[in-house]
C-alpha cells in the first residue's frame, strides 16, 4: 500500500501530464498551426513536461528531507518509493527527451538518491 504523500506525488504528476496532453490535443486539432511548428510546439511541450516532473520529484525529496523526526528505515523506503515512481512515470516519456532538455535549454535536475 502506498503512502498518502506518496499517492500526492503521483497525482500531481498525473495532473501536470493531463495538462499537457490537452495542449497537444489543442496544437493537434488547430489547423492553422504549420506542421513544422506543430513539430517544434511537441518538442517543447515534452522537455517541459519531464521538466516539470522533475520538479516534483525534486520538491518530495526536499519534503523527506525537511523531516527531521523521520526514521531512517523511514527515509530509505520513501526514497525507493519516490525512486520507483520517476521510473514509472519517466518510462513514459517519449524516447527523444534525451536531446529535448538541449534543444530548448532545459538541463537536468535529477538529484542524486541518498
Amino acid at each position: 500500500m502506498m503512502s498518502p504523500k506518496l499517492m500526492s506525488v503521483l497525482g500531481s504528476m498525473v495532473a501536470v501530464e493531463r495538462m499537457f496532453w490537452k495542449l497537444r490535443e489543442l496544437i493537434d486539432g488547430d489547423s492553422s498551426i504549420p506542421p513544422d511548428v506543430r513539430e517544434t510546439l511537441h518538442v517543447m511541450l515534452d522537455a517541459k513536461l519531464l521538466a516539470g516532473k522533475d520538479k516534483i520529484l525534486i520538491d518530495a525529496r526536499a519534503a523527506i528531507d525537511a523531516t527531521p523526526d523521520l526514521p531512517q528505515a523511514a527515509r530509505d523506503r520513501a526514497y525507493r518509493s519516490l525512486d520507483s515512481a520517476m521510473k514509472m512515470f519517466m518510462s513514459s516519456e517519449p524516447h527523444r527527451t534525451q536531446h529535448l532538455r538541449s534543444e530548448v535549454g532545459i538541463s537536468s535536475a535529477h538529484p542524486e538518491p541518498h
